[in-house]
């Protein structure tokens, strides 16, 4: 092989190896940026699934006391005869208390549930049964208060459930933490009172409240009652904060199925 022969040969053999090189060094760098992006993926989730268990920590215990108030308020409504006794008891305090406070208890429930709602819109809740299971409760209670297939009072589609908790929240000024709550029963006693636009969202549910006294089956209210206490069973589940006597479920009418978690 003459000089010339063997320096082509040496230049080709050094090309294909520089283009292997190359070849090779390109789907290194590939695989390295690809696995970087999975990397960043993997922790962005984590750190959504981290905030999600961290928002539902600190709304598990108020969006536990409102499902109990509501489905006690129903519970007392139905079995107990409650409006009946207080609702034309001849005092007015009294008679307001039986109206309102049964319109507040709805009210600081949908509160709670779109506070939640909004803290957790842009974030991944994770695999977790226990939280999909929640979400699926949620929603059960939400499409029992919108349907309109169901009798009784206190129907409330979802956009109307969401405008009750807009004007029901205050913001807490935390720079870390809940960022809002549900007002108290005095503030909204005190709304009712002075501010008509805020008592426009009210007005046919405290009307309703006194048309219960002449109804004889409120399928809506015992289809609900039975949601919430579905949903304190879910966040309660060992009976520490709500002991199980005061989870006494109403029977469901005839007819009216129970609601079935997905």
């Amino acid at each position: 092989m003459t000089d010339i022969n063997v320096e082509l040969a040496v230049a080709v053999v050094s090309a294909v190896f520089s283009l292997g090189a190359g070849i090779f060094s390109a789907r290194a760098n590939r695989k390295a940026r690809e696995f970087e992006h999975e990397l960043e993926r993997r922790r962005k989730a984590e750190d959504e699934v981290a905030a999600a268990l961290r928002i539902l920590r600190q709304y598990r215990d108020p969006l536990l006391d409102a499902a109990h108030t509501l489905q006690s308020r129903i519970y007392n409504i139905v079995r107990q005869s409650y409006l009946n006794i207080w609702l034309r008891c001849g005092d007015p305090e009294q008679e307001r208390y039986a109206r309102d406070y049964t319109v507040y208890a709805l009210a600081e429930y949908l509160t709670w549930v779109e506070i939640v709602r909004r803290e957790l819109r842009f974030l991944d809740v994770g695999d977790e049964d226990h939280n999909r299971q929640l979400m699926a409760l949620l929603m059960n209670a939400q499409r029992t208060i919108q349907s309109s297939a169901l009798r009784g009072p206190f129907l409330v589609f979802r956009g109307h459930q969401r405008a009750i908790a807009e004007v029901m929240m205050v913001p807490t000024g935390a720079p870390d933490g809940p960022r809002h709550e549900c007002m108290g029963y005095a503030a909204f006693c005190r709304r009712l009172d002075e501010d008509e636009d805020f008592r426009v969202w009210f007005d046919r549910l405290r009307r309703e409240v006194d048309e219960l006294v002449e109804r004889d089956r409120d399928d809506r209210l015992v289809r609900l009652q039975n949601d919430l206490v579905d949903l304190i069973d879910h966040l309660d589940p060992k009976a520490l904060r709500i002991p199980a006597q005061y989870r006494a479920r109403i029977p469901l009418p005839a007819g009216i199925p129970a609601q079935v978690t997905h």
